[in-house]
């Protein structure tokens, strides 16, 4: 054979890698970094080996990963070695990923490590491992103090975004540094997100900044790559760095198998090699499970027959197989690796021995134990690690623990106080049965732990900064309900403190809840008492006089004065308390609704308003909280399943839904009345989806049981059961002609079914993993289907055929749906967003973020101008399908979200019409929530400039909207229809403010290029322009009468022109700083100017003179506006406030607090009842003038709100942003006690009659009489 980089090989056929089928061929390649004369088994025969001397330490390391001290065990992964080396001598960064399973960290430590060691360019390299764990900073400083002392490392502890640069600074000096972060993932499933966050860009910015002695190793699992996407910084490393580790091949499985015996003086029995590597492949390439069966074979065989035979995971299995033979004739025995049970059965075996060796309660202890190491990711089992002291506080435990500890079933790392226990390996929790029906049997407890342990982790982290909106991340329902039990039942004994303070915090909330609204009801119940008494007092007190009357007739007069003083006393205390009980439940209505409770406010609020109206007056709180009940998106609440909702289903004419659930029933409701219709009942385990056929009269619903049945609607009645999938069947769908049924199955198919017959027509094969959704196009002839491949996949209906594969997300595809025209295809995914593809050409749209976990379904609204997405995070949100704009989110499930369904068509008196209508949502809390999505009317968006929005400004007449934007043009738009009209170009810069003339003929501009232009709206064409500022002109305005512009600019002066000749009339000069807004009151008399020197002033228009200075502002005076009657002002500034001014005093109102950044723009209604702001902080704000309170936040654009206008009408309101859109909401807000009542109960009417809803009996008939419906 030949030289191989200048070493000579054994060329003869006594070589024992001869022997057991090796092909030096096969290692040419592998052994070219390590002199090939280190290997044993190429250099000397089976019997040569046998006479060397015995070693009886088994050489193979069972489940534990290979540490730096084995690199002599260490062997297969040459070439690996060798590639790795050249990799960090060019590069400074090296991330390895590979799967669960493929030896990442042993090779970095037993491999490569002790090769960059043999490199002179690292001779003085110093190693720092580390795991992230729950506090990554802190597991770095634990790793420095192998080389320093606490006091020099203890800056590494300091959770900053430079931290590691620092630490490297101060302490390396001039040596090497080697960073090597194993297990990568952690970051992503144990550290909470704000120390996350900070460490990635603490380690990106190190990276960034490297120099040639620093090296970074990170080792990830592949299956984790999606969650880099948020962080680019991440992606580019990976783009540049990665490497993906591949499977061991044959040579290097023998490499790795014969030469560590070897080295002990051992072989293996004839043919046996051959068999552990069959089995290795067949167990999906375990290197833990061959090991681990290794050494059990190793410490199994009689050492006087020492001839390795058989082992379960590479390393653990040699390692047994070691162990089990006899080493005394130094042979591995093929029958004492098929008595182990091969590679998959020695691990289960050597499990079983260890755990049957338990008595009852000890098995009891160790399957609690195993359950809080185990969780649940991605679908996917994999172990987690907990603090070990959780499992010391009962004696038996640790004994329990301790032993598995032992026997290696679990390890433990870190010191006393700090240690951490998990599982030994994943393969452990893959292998061993008992574990494997521990978690079938405890699924829905492990995904409640963790999302108990999520939201723990991100209330803790909210309440540091805000304890109060802490508090709405509390648990509550049924959910709160369940761990409570679970608990109580000891079902989940060992939770860490955190949990457990969660619980007691959410439950402590919920009675607390609980007494509030006891104590509202005691309140009510007390006044009601009062005025009984008071009545009953008042009637013996005229029973009496009337008696004395009779008697003395003298003094009539006298005991009428003194009965009627007594009795308007009385009268006035018992509406006195009653006032007081109608503003208490205002006020907890209102508190209800921030925490998403619509419902339960709703009721709360329309209580209050029926004591005023009895009344006949009114409060501000409750005037508050009655106009919140109308914006209010939930209006009915369905609540008869015991477990998870996973599906509901609108029937094709809106009438009947379909909820599907874990309860393993399906049921049917009527939606506008939210009554119960039936419950079909017939599968054996969880209904994961349900589907109308297209004339409404077949459900179907598919199966955890792998079954699909079709209901007779009207009967309830099961048609037929549809059986041929091979796993649980997650979603159906019909045909829109309903003859062919579709199905996804986590059996990686899709079958399709003739609905008449209920024969399978075909099977569609391609995915290469569970398939979780399907959707027919509405024409009928495509399928699409969603993977846990990441893949979307369009079908040809008739033929079967592929069309083509959408690729793009970076997890599991769980959800797709067509819009109604066919022509885009939405899909949600575990990768936590929502893509749009263009059905004909399969490119991508866009990408919809913002949900802050797995989007579990989406659905178009009938219109197609809406789609809902349903995710993990409890939320719901609603998107415009055009612009991909968030129009709003939805919250008020308690966890997760799993199924949303627009109806077809909108039927309830609720709706007023246009886009979306009628949303059900199924939720993991058991309930199915109806939303009416047009409450709080988003009408449409305007899209067509290409900078931010910087003004707007209605025509007179309202038919026209004028836009200002940064990309220097106007835009005019029908207001009706949303049409561009055209577009006027002529400014040089930002256009900041536009006006219209009292008249609409003429359009005034202000822009950054210090001129005012005048158009003609009829036309477009310019007028003139007006050039005499030294600066921006921030704003522009017309007087009532037309005659004059005023202009504010950044030369800190306000100009007054004459409209017809352009000419200047004057020029006020009074601001030391950037006049920003100026406007003129409703009788022309007065102009208001508010600047960036903190001030307002007040000029008499005739004279020019100053009128006064309104000064209260802490910061600049943004805008400016009159109320309609000239009477107040209001004022939005930096300093995030409104104020309202008396003009005739120049007396401070009042200061509407409730922004969170500065505002920008500030509009009175037409009536002067409402004043709209618009503001940094994105949202809109809507407040009652006469009482300051917030009526309503509109939530829609994604950057600075710029500038808000009511129309001459008030019916609309038009935002522009810096996001280039121009939104029209519904403006009508204005109403009195009676219609807001009114109103207010013809939306909640179906949920107080609703049989099923927790509504009190007393309060059913709340509504009774009130409204269009009786």
């Amino acid at each position: 054979m030949s030289d191989n980089k200048g070493f000579k090989y054994n060329q003869t056929n006594t070589s024992y890698y001869s022997e057991i089928g090796g092909d030096f061929k096969g290692i040419q390649g592998d052994i070219t970094a390590r002199n090939i004369t280190q290997y044993i088994i190429t250099q000397q025969s089976g019997i040569e080996i046998t006479q060397r001397k015995l070693i009886e330490a088994s050489p193979y390391v069972g489940l534990e990963k290979f540490k730096v001290e084995d690199k002599d065990k260490f062997f297969g992964r040459d070439s690996w070695i060798r590639d790795l080396t050249a990799h960090l001598k060019q590069n400074k960064v090296l991330l390895l990923l590979g799967a669960s399973g493929s030896g990442k960290s042993s090779l970095i430590q037993a491999g490569l490590i002790p090769a960059l060691r043999n490199e002179t360019i690292f001779i003085s390299l110093n190693i720092f491992c580390f795991v992230p764990d729950k506090n990554p900073f802190e597991s770095f400083y634990g790793s420095l103090l192998t080389k320093y002392r606490q006091s020099e490392a203890k800056a590494a502890k300091i959770v900053k975004q430079d931290t590691l640069i620092q630490v490297v600074k101060s302490l390396k000096n001039d040596s090497q540094w080697l960073i090597f972060i194993d297990q990568f993932e952690e970051l992503f499933t144990l550290t909470p997100k704000t120390e996350q966050s900070i460490f990635i860009n603490s380690l990106t910015q190190l990276i960034d900044k490297l120099d040639e002695s620093v090296r970074v190793v990170m080792t990830m699992r592949a299956d984790f790559l999606d969650k880099l996407s948020p962080y680019p910084d991440l992606g580019k490393i990976h783009n540049r760095y990665s490497r993906m580790l591949t499977n061991m091949d044959d040579s290097e499985l023998r490499l790795a198998i014969a030469e560590p015996a070897a080295r002990n003086g051992v072989i293996f029995e004839k043919g046996l090699i051959e068999t552990i590597i069959a089995d290795f492949h067949e167990q999906a390439g375990s290197l833990p499970l061959l090991q681990y069966t290794l050494d059990l074979l190793w410490k199994k065989d009689d050492l006087q027959d020492r001839v390795l035979k058989t082992k379960t995971h590479l390393q653990d299995m040699l390692d047994l197989l070691w162990k089990k033979d006899n080493v005394q004739d130094r042979v591995l025995k093929t029958k004492t690796y098929q008595d182990l049970g091969g590679v998959r059965g020695a691990l289960q075996k050597q499990a079983n021995t260890i755990y049957g060796k338990f008595d009852a309660r000890q098995r009891k202890l160790a399957k609690e134990i195993f359950l809080e190491l185990i969780s649940l990711e991605g679908g996917k089992n994999v172990s987690r690690r907990a603090d070990k002291a959780i499992f010391e506080q009962d004696e038996i435990e640790k004994e329990v623990l301790y032993q598995l500890i032992d026997n290696r079933l679990l390890v433990s790392r870190g010191d006393d106080g700090k240690a951490t226990v998990e599982v030994a390996h994943e393969e452990l929790i893959r292998s061993w049965e008992v574990l494997q029906e521990l978690i079938r049997e405890n699924e829905q407890i492990i995904i409640l732990r963790n999302r108990l342990y999520a939201d723990a982790k991100e209330w803790d982290e909210l309440r540091k900064q805000d304890a109060v909106k802490a508090r709405g991340d509390l648990w509550s329902g049924s959910k709160l309900a369940r761990i409570v039990e679970l608990r109580r039942e000891h079902s989940l004994p060992n939770l860490d403190d955190l949990a457990n303070e969660f619980i007691d915090a959410s439950v402590k909330e919920r009675e607390e809840q609980q007494q509030r609204e006891l104590k509202a009801a005691q309140e009510l119940a007390k006044a009601n008492k009062k005025a009984l008494q008071e009545s009953q007092k008042r009637e013996e007190e005229q029973r009496k006089a009337n008696k004395r009357l009779r008697q003395v007739s003298v003094i009539l007069g006298v005991l009428l004065i003194a009965v009627g003083g007594f009795g308007w006393a009385a009268w006035n205390q018992k509406n006195q308390a009653e006032y007081n009980q109608a503003e208490s439940l205002g006020r907890y209505a209102s508190s209800l609704f921030d925490e998403h409770k619509e419902l339960e406010a709703s009721v709360t609020a329309i209580k209050a308003g029926k004591i005023l109206q009895n009344q006949h007056t009114t409060n501000p709180e409750v005037t508050n909280a009655l106009h919140k009940v109308l914006f209010a998106n939930e209006y009915n609440r369905l609540e008869r399943h015991n477990d998870s909702v996973t599906s509901v289903s609108f029937s094709p004419d809106g009438k009947i839904l379909a909820s599907g659930s874990w309860d393993k029933t399906i049921k049917l409701w009527d939606v506008q009345t939210g009554q119960e219709i039936r419950t079909l009942s017939g599968h054996n385990d969880s209904v994961y989806s349900v589907s109308f056929s297209g004339d409404g009269k077949i459900l179907a619903s598919g199966s955890r049981d792998k079954t699909i049945k079709l209901w007779d609607v009207q009967t309830g009645k099961e048609i037929s059961t549809l059986s041929g999938h091979n796993d649980s069947v997650y979603s159906v769908s019909f045909s829109p002609d309903g003859k062919i049924l579709a199905s996804g199955s986590g059996d990686k198919t899709i079958k399709l079914w003739d609905v008449q017959t209920g024969q399978e027509i075909r099977t569609l094969s391609g995915h290469n993993d569970s398939v979780y959704s399907v959707s027919f196009s509405p024409d009928g002839k495509i399928l699409a289907s969603g993977s846990g491949y990441k893949t979307i996949k369009l079908w040809d209906v008739q033929t079967g055929q592929e069309i083509r594969t959408l690729s793009g997300h970076n997890d599991s595809v769980l959800s797709v749906s067509f819009s109604g025209d066919g022509k885009i295809l939405a899909s949600g995914s575990r990768d936590k967003t929502i893509k749009l593809w263009d059905v004909q050409t399969g490119q991508e749209i866009r990408t919809l973020s913002g949900h802050n976990d797995s989007v579990l379904s989406v659905s178009f609204s009938g219109d197609g101008k809406i789609l809902a997405s349903g995710s993990w995070d409890k939320t719901i949100k609603l998107w415009d399908v055009q612009t991909g704009q968030l129009i709003r989110t939805l919250s008020g499930h308690n966890d997760g979200v799993s199924s949303v369904s627009f109806s077809p068509i909108p039927p309830s008196p609720v709706t007023k019409g246009g886009a979306g209508g009628i949303l059900a949502s199924g939720s993991r809390d058991t309930s199915i929530k109806l939303w009416d999505v047009q409450t709080g009317q988003l009408i449409r968006t305007l899209s067509g400039h290409n900078d931010g929005v910087s003004s707007v400004s209605f025509s007179p007449d309202g038919k026209i909207l004028a836009s200002g934007s940064g990309d220097k043009t106007i835009k005019l738009w029908d207001v009706q229809t949303g049409q561009l009209i055209r577009t006027l170009s002529g400014h040089n810069d930002v256009v900041w403010s536009v006006s219209f003339s009292p008249d609409g003929k003429i359009l005034a501009s202000g822009s950054g290029d210090k001129t005012i232009k005048l158009w003609d709206v009829q036309t477009g064409q310019q007028i003139r322009t007006l050039s005499r500022h030294n600066d921006s002109v921030w704003s522009v305005s017309f007087s009532p009468d037309g005659k004059i512009l005023a202009s504010g600019s950044g030369d800190k002066t306000i100009k007054l022109w004459d409209v017809q000749t352009g000419q200047q009339i004057r020029t006020l000069s009074r601001h030391n700083d950037s006049v920003l807004s100026v406007s003129f009151s409703g009788d022309g008399k007065i102009l208001a100017s508010g600047s960036r020197d903190k001030t307002i002033k007040l000029w008499d228009v005739q004279t020019g003179q100053q009128i006064r200075t309104l000064s209260r502002h802490n910061d600049s005076v943004l805008s400016v506006s009159f109320s309609g009657d000239g009477k107040i002002l209001a004022s939005g500034s930096r300093d995030t406030s409104i104020k309202l001014w008396d003009v005739q005093t120049g007396q401070l109102i009042r200061t509407l607090s409730g922004h969170n950044e500065y505002v920008r723009s500030v509009s009175f209604s037409p009536d002067g009842k409402i004043l709209a702001s618009g503001s940094r902080d994105t949202s809109i704000k809507l407040w009652d003038v006469q009482t300051g309170q917030q009526i309503r936040t509109l939530s829609g654009h994604n950057d600075v709100v710029w500038s808000v206008s009511f129309s001459p009408d008030g019916k609309i309101l038009a935002s522009g942003s810096r996001d280039t859109s121009i939104k029209l909401w519904d403006g009508e807000y204005g109403w009195g006690l009676d219609a807001l009542m009114a109103k207010s109960c013809d939306r909640v009417r179906a949920y107080l009659h609703n049989p099923n809803s927790d509504v009190r009996e007393e309060d059913k008939g709340l509504c009774d009489g009130i409204g269009g419906k009786k």
